[in-house]
This record gives structure tokens, C-alpha cells and sequence, in this order.
């Protein structure tokens, strides 16, 4: 059972054993499953925000539910928190996180990609990604190219 708190901001879905979510109050988000632990910071002021990304100098954030983004990497961090979303990431990225369910992500070239929630397909084009896979139904895969 996940207990869900909020305080100053902040937000936290986790279960007994310390699996789950967490965002605190400067949106820097952790995720876990109780042993292992990732966690993705917004650095650097917001900058442009155009289509469902917010992106920063080393961040990008894709917060869009049912929606469809396409986004340049440019080295940066990519951050997908969505549901439903169609994404198509061109370029290289450095850390790709999915959180969220039943979303399709095509990326060009990533140095690693994590999965969170559930039902995910990520695609890359190029490259032999480190993958973490804390979900469940997920699926990260070799094919096509940069478009969904």
C-alpha cells in the first residue's frame, strides 16, 4: 500500500519498503523500488518551454498526457513524465527517463535510458544504451529511427 504525503510543495507516493515517487519542492523528482534509487534534477533556470518540453541548459522536461512532442536532444538530459504520449526525441541525449504508462518514445541515440510505471516502449535508433528497466511491461528496443 503507497502512502501518499505532501508538505512545502513537496510530494511522496512510496510503499513500506521505500518504493515509489518522490518530488520535492524545487521539482527535483527520485524514484525508486526500495534498493535502487534515481533521481533527476531540473539544474540551470527554465528556459524555453514550446509543445509539452520545458527545457533548461542540461535538462529537458516532457509533461504532456495524451499528447505528441517532438524535441532536439542536444546532449541534454531528457526527462518524459507523461501518460498516453507520443515522443520523438532527435539527436543525442544523455540520461533519457520515462515515467508514466503507455507511452512510445523513439530517440535517436541515448547514453542510458530508465523506465519507470508501466508499459512503455521506448525505441532508439543508434547506440547500445545502459537501460534500467524499475517498471513493469516495459519494453527498450533497438529500431527504426528518431520518429515514432
Amino acid at each position: 500500500m503507497a502512502a501518499v504525503a505532501g508538505c512545502s510543495g513537496g510530494l511522496s507516493l512510496r510503499d513500506d519498503s521505500g518504493a515509489g515517487i518522490s518530488i520535492d519542492e524545487d521539482g527535483d523528482i527520485s524514484v525508486g523500488d526500495g534498493t535502487t534509487e534515481i533521481e533527476i534534477s531540473g539544474w540551470g533556470s527554465p528556459g524555453s518551454s514550446d509543445g509539452g518540453a520545458l527545457v533548461t541548459d542540461e535538462l529537458i522536461t516532457i509533461a504532456t498526457d495524451g499528447g505528441t512532442v517532438d524535441q532536439e536532444c542536444g546532449g541534454r538530459s531528457v526527462n518524459v513524465v507523461a501518460n498516453s504520449a507520443t515522443v520523438a526525441l532527435t539527436g543525442s541525449c544523455a540520461l533519457l527517463t520515462i515515467t508514466g504508462s503507455d507511452n512510445q518514445v523513439s530517440v535517436e541515440s541515448a547514453t542510458e535510458v530508465s523506465v519507470l510505471g508501466s508499459n512503455n516502449t521506448v525505441r532508439y535508433a543508434s547506440g547500445d544504451p545502459v537501460v534500467t528497466d524499475l517498471g513493469s511491461g516495459n519494453s527498450v528496443e533497438p529500431g527504426g529511427s528518431s520518429a515514432p
